[in-house]
């Protein structure tokens, strides 16, 4: 091994054996919201800006397909789910818009001022009522008619997006959520035989299947895990139960004592865990209502605090969405209040709501779901993301520079802008001397 002195000293020698373009940041550098707009006549994507004080203001819609009347085909119309990657490059949207055999995937790219541009476009077998990213790399999306999961590669170059991956997951699933830090992601069945599937994400971008836990005579609809990694939540829809599960290392699920519990409104079908983890949020549907319950850290008991937002008609409230101590709320329809568009809403140390502003419209028809971006906090230099920069960073740092895409699937959950030590928001040869800088620092 070669000692740090002769490590550092070699280092230049090496990065001029290597050969990169100047890229340019590809993620938002403040706080930003994206919801679909999910009209049957016109399906588009708002990208908004989330101020200090949590109000919201439209940076840009891009439109993903019109169409006349819903008698002709619209791929990309009815944009149902969005996901943003981890890095905050991509953002993914899933399409339902009747248009069998085949719905639409369709891929944008994030600016720094959080405008989004429409990369590419997809035709994929099925209805991908649901998708989440993995990496910046790696997609997953439900197979909603056929009952599947998929695990697809996206490749910028391209752009393509193949298929690595198809899993069984029931009769019929339309949701799929990811694990925090482990490679597992859990699936929903509300078919013939109502489940929920757990899959482990092999190294070679297959699904292996590692637990199928029944839930009776309850649906399990949308699904969340607290922040720590610890309990998975779904909402029970017109079976009127939150269900609940701890989750072990290994990514297996066990029935939380007690669960499933009695809703807290009419027909659940949106959850999401605060950030913090202190509490459960709860959309429903048939009386349109967002509710908190605190969390019990160490059992998972869910404790309903009385606070409650009406969104108003029956089945009005598209979605439920956190940042930091923020929820968002979509209303889909102007139905009887005349209002559409987006809430924003500060929760409070006892989980009750705040709500900042009014509704805001977000330029497109009955919005739908969200995706929430907040610029993480990483230090210049510290390439593989251990909290220090020192000689183990020179490797990764090499690494940068040779290609965003390589050094992403080697460090999944660091940032490949670490690399960028000058400050300048490119990674290229310009940030060779303060990179040495830092590390002789």
């Amino acid at each position: 091994m070669l000692r740090p002195h002769t490590r550092l000293a070699s280092l230049a020698g090496v990065l001029l054996a290597l050969a990169a373009a100047p890229v340019a940041t590809g993620q938002a550098d403040s706080r930003t919201l994206f919801v679909v707009n999910n009209g049957n006549l016109e399906g588009s994507v708002t990208a908004m800006a989330i101020a200090p004080d949590g109000t919201l203001s439209v940076i840009n819609r891009v439109v993903t397909g019109t169409r006349p009347n819903t008698t002709v085909p619209c791929p990309g119309c009815n944009p149902y789910e969005v996901s943003l990657s981890p890095s905050g490059r991509y953002l993914a949207t899933g399409h339902a818009s009747t248009n069998d055999p085949h719905e639409q995937i369709t891929i944008f790219t994030v600016a720094a001022d959080g405008s989004i541009t429409q990369t590419a476009a997809f035709s994929v077998p099925g209805t991908p009522m649901d998708l989440t990213w993995i990496t910046d790399s790696l997609l997953v999306a439900t197979r909603t008619d056929t009952g599947a999961i998929v695990l697809y590669e996206w490749v910028p170059a391209g752009p393509s997006l193949i298929e690595r991956d198809t899993e069984y997951a029931g009769t019929f699933n339309a949701y799929v959520v990811k694990h925090p830090a482990g490679p597992y992601v859990y699936a929903n069945d509300t078919g013939s035989a109502r489940a929920v599937r757990a899959y482990r994400i092999e190294p070679n971008n297959t699904f292996t299947l590692i637990d199928t836990e029944p839930t009776g005579s309850n649906y399990a609809l949308e699904l969340a895990i607290t922040p720590d990694g610890t309990k998975l939540y779904a909402a029970g829809g017109i079976t009127q139960v939150v269900g609940g599960w701890s989750i072990a290392a290994d990514g297996t699920l066990t029935p939380l004592p007690g669960f499933p519990v009695a809703a807290f409104g009419n027909s659940p079908s949106n959850v999401i865990c605060a950030p913090d983890g202190a509490y459960l949020l709860v959309g429903h549907g048939t009386d349109a209502t967002v509710r908190s319950a605190a969390i019990d850290p160490l059992t998972g008991a869910l404790t309903p605090t009385g606070a409650m937002f009406d969104v108003g008609l029956q089945g009005t409230l598209g979605d439920v969405a956190t940042l930091d101590n923020l929820m968002f709320v979509t209303d889909n329809s102007t139905a009887l209040d005349g209002l559409m568009g987006i809430y924003s809403f500060t929760v409070n140390p006892d989980g009750s709501f705040t709500q900042n502003g009014p509704i805001v419209s977000t330029a497109g028809i009955a919005p739908r779901s969200v995706a929430t971006w907040k610029p993480p906090v990483f230090r210049p230099g510290d390439t593989n993301c251990d909290g220090v920069v020192n000689f183990d960073d020179i490797d990764p740092f090499v690494l940068s520079l040779s290609g965003q895409a390589g050094y992403d699937a080697q460090f999944p959950n660091c940032d490949w802008l670490t690399a960028d030590c000058n400050g300048d928001g490119t990674v290229n040869f310009d940030d060779i001397d303060a990179f040495v800088a830092l590390i002789g620092s």
